[in-house]
């Protein structure tokens, strides 16, 4: 009888051992998807161009790549100009917040910007930082900086200093589009948005291959954390990565 019931319990033991190791399989695996999901890019990343055309600067050739971002208010806005991807109805950039640029190349980027905005926290992002020349072009005019009171966004790019990868910093503030009295917006000269917003394009070169993110530096979340809720803490609005391959 002490035998029927020792391997009883020793079944029972076994069983239970089992069915531990199953769980916590299983809770690890659901815990892995959820953290990939979070993860994952939520568009498709946006290859830049190549050119076949070269640019010679300091003695060097480079080849030359570029992209065509925008920066909405909301939803609405991105829809119109074919961004559907967003599930928030959050100011975002489209149409994806993963680049992918290629070393050693002289990339230009467009972005056409269609948001309001207020007053940066820091001024510093008012300036222009990293672009060749050191300017950007806003409409067709060459600038150095944007008032910290007239930013509606920035482009700020960067990585964590390392020894891996060539250091990469760019900073690009974007002039907002002025409103009235009763919040709409006024018509700006821009061509190149039919005069719903302002056109910036800039160029940069980039290194080796590495992995960098990019961030909006204007605090365009909701009322919680500073206003660097929302919109400011969701992966694919207003940050992003930038795959330099």
């Amino acid at each position: 009888m002490e035998t029927t019931t020792s391997t009883t319990s020793s079944s029972k033991r076994l069983i239970s051992a089992l069915v531990f190791v199953v769980l916590g399989v299983a809770i690890v695996g659901v815990v892995g998807f959820t953290l990939h999901t979070l993860s994952a890019d939520p568009q498709k990343p946006l290859y830049a161009t190549k050119s076949a055309d070269t640019i010679e600067i300091d003695g060097k050739s480079y080849p030359k790549a570029s992209a065509v971002l925008g920066v909405y208010p909301d939803k609405a806005t991105a829809a119109k100009y074919g961004f559907t991807a967003n599930r928030h109805d959050y100011v975002q950039y489209g149409p994806s917040t993963h680049l992918v640029l290629p070393a050693h190349t002289y990339v230009t980027i467009t972005i056409h910007a269609y948001d309001s905005g207020e007053h940066l926290n820091n001024p510093y992002f008012g300036k222009v930082v990293g672009t060749i020349g050191g300017t950007i072009n806003v409409d067709g005019v060459d600038v150095n900086n944007i008032p910290s009171d007239n930013v509606e966004h920035t482009f700020t790019l960067h990585g964590i200093p390392s020894t891996s990868q060539d250091p990469l910093f760019v900073n690009v503030p974007l002039p907002q589009v002025k409103q009235d009295d009763k919040g709409n917006n006024i018509p700006t000269n821009d061509p190149g948005t039919q005069g719903a917003g302002h056109t910036v394009t800039f160029s940069f070169l980039t290194g080796s291959a590495g992995d960098y993110v990019w961030n909006c530096e204007y605090p365009c979340g909701d009322g919680t954390y500073a206003k660097f809720g929302a919109a400011m803490s969701a992966y694919g609005y207003m940050s992003g990565k930038v795959t330099v391959a």
